[in-house]
């Protein structure tokens, strides 16, 4: 029968094709052992070895495979290595990333590194606020309690009022300008205000000439300065005759002649309505004396 014969060999035919493409298919399948182990993604982990205040090694200590290391230093920018060394110039808390890839992807973790004083020399922190990496000048500020004397930190005996600075204009209008480069200038503006202790009696504003010569230094003068960083910082005035808003008040005394120094702690930098405002200490021995600046 013809039919038959023809509806037999397409079946055959058929299963051919099927077993033909079941063939190809199984050939395809890889074995378990042609299957390539690209592993897990590595564990990031690193170390943080200080230097010294400023300066931090940050190394990667990542066990798994790891073939690149790249650090987020936040605003301190990026870097790549598995050993890098970072100056931190700043007091603060800085949040650092370590992110290792491998051939498993990528894995990442976040430390923290503590800084406990701006670096010596840097242009930042109190250095920034005083100098304003430039030039920058201040007076007293024209409100009560610019200059302020006590026992301690919390007592007072006397403090300027707002009269005062309507009446000893000398002594607000003097400026004390200061540098990136660590110079500082006195500049009296033709006046000073005159008390026993510079050799003037009755207390008045004075010529700046009405210093006697061995208190001329207390004059207008150039002079250098420096910033020392740490917990409190401290502004240093180096120079015979320099200070800043009084000339009595120096370290561990109250003084009738100019002395070579004089070094201040510094309590307070603010911005108030736009006005940069220093607060300044000294310990003069039976007390503190605090000064209080204005930017110009």
């Amino acid at each position: 029968n013809t039919g038959t014969f023809k509806h037999k060999k397409m079946q055959k035919l058929t299963l051919y094709i099927i077993a033909s493409l079941l063939f190809a298919m199984t050939a395809c399948e890889p074995s378990i052992e042609d299957k390539i182990d690209i592993g897990l993604p590595p564990q990031a982990d690193f170390s943080i070895e200080y230097i010294d205040e400023n300066n931090v090694k940050l190394t990667n200590i990542t066990t798994d495979d790891n073939f690149i290391a790249s650090w987020d230093l936040g605003n301190l920018g990026t870097m790549n290595g598995n050993e890098i060394e970072v100056l931190f110039p700043d007091m603060g808390e800085y949040f650092i990333t370590l992110s290792v890839f491998g051939k498993g992807g990528s894995g990442n973790v976040t430390k923290s590194v503590n800084i406990t004083q701006d670096a010596a020399g840097a242009c930042n922190g109190a250095m920034e606020f005083i100098s304003a990496c430039g030039t920058k000048t201040w007076k007293l500020n024209p409100a009560e309690g610019a200059l302020w004397v006590g026992p301690d930190a919390s007592s007072m005996w006397w403090q300027n009022s707002a009269q005062d600075v309507l009446d000893r204009p000398c002594d607000w209008n003097d400026e004390f300008t200061f540098t990136e480069a660590g110079v500082f200038t006195y500049a009296s503006n033709g006046d000073f205000w005159g008390e026993p202790y510079s050799g003037i009696t009755p207390e008045s504003c004075q010529p700046i000439s009405a210093l006697s010569a061995d208190r001329a230094t207390w004059g207008d003068g150039t002079h250098a300065f420096e910033v020392i960083p740490g917990a409190i910082p401290k502004l240093k005035v180096i120079g015979d005759g320099a200070f800043v808003a009084l000339r009595k008040a120096a370290n561990g005394m109250e003084v009738t002649h100019p002395v070579s120094e004089v070094t201040y702690d510094i309590i307070g930098m603010s911005t108030v309505n736009g006005t940069d405002i220093l607060e300044l200490e000294v310990q003069y021995g039976a007390g503190i004396w605090r000064f209080t600046l204005a930017s110009q």
